[in-house]
């Protein structure tokens, strides 16, 4: 009974980890039309839009709505306040483009990301596709600023955003990670308990 309670309790616990947050960030796609939940500001003179995905890069899809941030004298900012609660850990995850046609060109842009005020993500002078970023953060207060900074000094560069996502993954007053195995350690539990509880209903019935 001991082993089955235990065996029990592990499954629980994986489940608990492996399951993350509803997405706590509004129209992070940007596929609906109404894009009032986000602010905009574009001190460096080249423009913020939303729209389709044009650059024919290779992970485009010329149907699918991004933020496109061509601001070319300093940072532009996309930010939306999101409530949460302080001290808790989440899960934040974006698509981050930086994209030219032309490779003569270096690249001279940058990308960069705060929460609550602090950088959590700064990328300069990188050319990419799309790829999916994965940041760790922590949040401070009731509510938290989440920030996409992006500069891009040469037009035909692209800086754009898209699936944007922040979810909950433990609370404050959670253990803790050094003392909560990972969800792939709690799988060997479960397979090394199970093992174990085999064995033993092999001994008992021999």
């Amino acid at each position: 009974m001991k082993l089955r309670a235990a065996l029990t309790s592990i499954l629980l616990l994986a489940a608990s980890l492996a399951q993350a947050g509803p997405n706590l960030v509004l129209n992070g796609d940007f596929e609906t039309a109404d894009y009032s939940m986000w602010t905009l500001a574009s001190p460096g003179g080249g423009g913020q839009a939303f729209g389709t995905d044009v650059t024919g890069s290779p992970l485009a899809v010329d149907t699918n709505i991004v933020f496109g941030d061509l601001n070319t004298t300093e940072l532009g900012f996309l930010s939306q306040t999101i409530a949460t609660i302080a001290g808790a850990t989440y899960q934040l995850k974006f698509d981050l483009q930086r994209w030219t046609t032309d490779l003569q060109f270096p690249p001279d842009n940058q990308a960069q990301v705060k929460f609550g005020g602090a950088t959590v993500f700064n990328e300069s002078d990188i050319t990419g596709d799309w790829a999916t970023h994965t940041l760790i953060v922590t949040a401070l207060g009731a509510s938290t600023v989440l920030e996409f900074g992006n500069f891009n000094n040469d037009p035909i560069y692209w800086n754009q955003l898209d699936n944007i996502s922040l979810e909950f993954l433990r609370g404050p007053n959670d253990p803790g990670d050094p003392d909560v195995p990972e969800p792939a350690t709690l799988a060997l539990l479960v397979a090394g308990l199970a093992a174990l509880r085999f064995s033993r209903r092999r001994a008992a019935h021999s």
